[in-house]
């Protein structure tokens, strides 16, 4: 909990402090009522899953009274609330957006896919020269008939990734922007029933291997997990837990992770606020 206070993000500290106290939102709402903070349990809610954000000054005042409530020493939870931008170390900016858009309409990808994500599994190599994933999607059908699953991957060298489809599904339309080093493909796989879940597979090469490796999240309370194989020959010394909320903020360090056995670093969550969620490493 220590960990988490300190470094974020504010959701899940919130959560975190919460717990720790033995409150339900009722009871949290009330005690904030009674230092003239009126929240809705609704509200409050939302912040502890990261599926909005306190910003208004009078929302600003209110996550002040929630840290006396929660006896938390004064700005731990302000704090949180910081730009992104203002702490951590910056690295090179993520997949571009415009060209992502294009892609996936080129894809014929709705603005309301027919399926929703629930969770990523990630498996990730990094050699010297390349990287590659195979990746494990559970998605859940939002109507009858779905049956595929747009997936979408870029590469810091310029050259487009490789993808191709894993068990239970084939592979439809690829489209690249070689510029973007961005590419986008279809998974396709056997029609679901609404509300149904399935698990899309796939696999991904990239020839050129960045100092870090993620995946955006653009809907909270998604599970993820990453695991990180360094081959010998990359010079793996130390790894952080990283997370941005848009491509115009850089990466913020959320914690340091330690190497296991020196060549593997690996995170997982089950409450994800939206934004990009990853490992980066240095030698």
């Amino acid at each position: 909990m220590d960990d988490v206070l300190r470094t974020g993000p504010f959701h899940s500290a919130l959560r975190w402090a919460i717990a720790a106290r033995g409150l339900g939102l009722d009871r949290l709402r009330d005690r904030l009522a009674a230092r003239g903070q009126v929240l809705s349990v609704s509200t409050l809610s939302a912040w502890q899953r990261g599926t909005s954000l306190p910003r208004r000054a009078e929302s600003l005042r209110a996550v002040a009274e929630l840290e006396h409530v929660l006896d938390l020493p004064g700005g731990t939870l302000t704090r949180l609330l910081a730009e992104p931008g203002r702490r951590g170390r910056s690295v090179v900016p993520g997949t571009p957006r415009r060209p992502a858009v294009r892609l996936r309409a080129l894809l014929d990808q709705p603005a309301d896919p027919d399926v929703e994500v629930l969770a990523v599994q990630q498996d990730v190599t990094v050699t010297g020269t390349g990287w590659a994933a195979a990746i494990r999607t559970v998605v859940r059908a939002r109507r009858p008939g779905a049956d595929r699953h747009v997936v979408l991957s870029h590469s810091g060298g310029g050259e487009p990734p490789g993808i191709r489809s894993g068990a239970d599904c084939t592979l439809g339309r690829v489209r690249t922007d070689p510029d973007a080093g961005l590419a986008a493909a279809e998974l396709v796989f056997a029609p679901l029933g609404r509300h149904e879940t399935f698990a899309v597979q796939h696999h991904v090469t990239g020839r050129t291997p960045e100092p870090y490796y993620g995946s955006w999240f653009h809907e909270a309370g998604r599970y993820f997990e990453l695991t990180l194989r360094f081959s010998p020959d990359v010079p793996a010394r130390r790894a952080w837990r990283i997370w941005r909320t848009d491509a115009a903020t850089p990466h913020r360090d959320l914690a340091e992770l330690r190497l296991i056995d020196g060549t593997l670093a690996h995170v997982a969550d089950f409450d994800l606020t939206l934004g990009f969620h990853g490992i980066r490493w240095t030698g």
